[in-house]
């Protein structure tokens, strides 16, 4: 492939150190060369910053910024305000990628003279990687009006996964001081965009670690989870399109039954209420319930759930000893 275009890679840095190395390794493996990689190290009190230091001399690709902590979203921001190359993408430096994911990302876009282009992620719980099983799919080609629409056909969460034009995120920055601040992003890059392309394969891989914080019990900033869902489902609601409109109601139920479920099966975080928090996410499900169970896409499995936590929470106290 011809290496034609900078690409900016930003990294957000904080308190990795067990996965960093795996992570930049990863990208500085890349077929597609022309990068720019920038680490930036959000304020971490461990060797990590040690490590981003250490790539920066190895490799003129790399550039490190070291700055106070301020979350993932600033640190984000601080790799856009820096980035030079024309197209940006995002990696969290728990995770990592395979040699060929800058390279196909890229190749979507210039094929189809995209803005910007997605592949998705695979879970994964070590550095088993991802086999090449998926290459007969295609492309999905989404234009005008089709765009705006995929961000919620695709149910899209996370700004990783992607490859966008710089001219294209402009002006746009995460939420700074918010979790699930991919979601608002995306939101605003989808209301732009004119022409967005998917290729449905495994591409990128996502380090689930059985031990975070975000993989147990419920904390209060996983409410701006079903914050931002509803802000989406407001939008849609003063517009006269049916179709995202209950499209973007399906997602807020949805994400109230995720809540929900992570509660009774889980728990809540030391010093919160758990009666208030099942009672938003009641409130919630209870005025949208009917088209989530009216919904086809839903599995039947999910559907099974939300009865279950909604209708017979006591038995989720059963559930909860064989869960853990």
């Amino acid at each position: 492939m011809e290496y034609k275009d900078l690409i900016t890679i930003i990294v957000p840095v904080y308190r990795v150190e067990k996965y960093l190395k795996r992570c930049v390794e990863s990208i500085l493996a890349q077929s597609y060369s022309k990068l720019e990689i920038i680490l930036v190290d959000d304020g971490s009190d461990d060797l990590s910053p040690d490590i981003c230091d250490y790539y920066r001399e190895q490799d003129f690709r790399v550039k490190v910024i070291h700055k106070i902590n301020g979350g993932l979203s600033s640190a984000r921001n601080a790799g856009l305000e820096s980035a030079t190359g024309k197209y940006i993408s995002f990696i969290d430096s728990d995770d990592y990628i395979p040699k060929d994911y800058i390279a196909t990302l890229y190749k979507l876009i210039i094929d189809n003279s995209a803005e910007m282009s997605k592949v998705n992620y695979k879970e994964v719980y070590d550095d088993s990687g991802i086999t090449e099983s998926e290459r007969n799919k295609e492309a999905i080609v989404y234009t005008n009006h089709d765009v705006e629409r995929a961000f919620l056909d695709l149910k899209i969460d996370s700004a990783c996964v992607f490859l966008y034009s710089k001219e294209l995120i402009g002006n746009t920055r995460f939420i700074e001081g918010k979790t699930s601040e991919d979601i608002p992003f995306n939101f605003e890059i989808f209301q732009k965009a004119m022409k967005f392309v998917y290729l449905p394969v495994e591409k990128y891989c996502y380090y689930y670690n059985l031990n975070s914080i975000s993989n147990g019990c419920f904390n209060k900033n996983m409410l701006n989870y079903l914050n931002f869902r509803k802000i989406i489902y407001d939008f849609y609601l003063q517009r006269n399109d049916l179709y995202m409109k209950n499209k973007s109601e399906v997602l807020y139920a949805k994400a109230a039954m995720g809540l929900m479920a992570r509660i009774a099966l889980y728990g809540v975080e030391k010093d919160l209420s758990e009666q208030e928090y099942k009672k938003i996410m009641k409130d919630v499900f209870k005025k949208h319930k009917k088209i989530f169970f009216k919904d086809k896409e839903i599995a039947m499995s999910r559907k099974i759930l939300a009865i279950l936590v909604f209708d017979f929470y006591p038995i989720t106290k059963i559930v909860k000893r064989f869960v853990k």
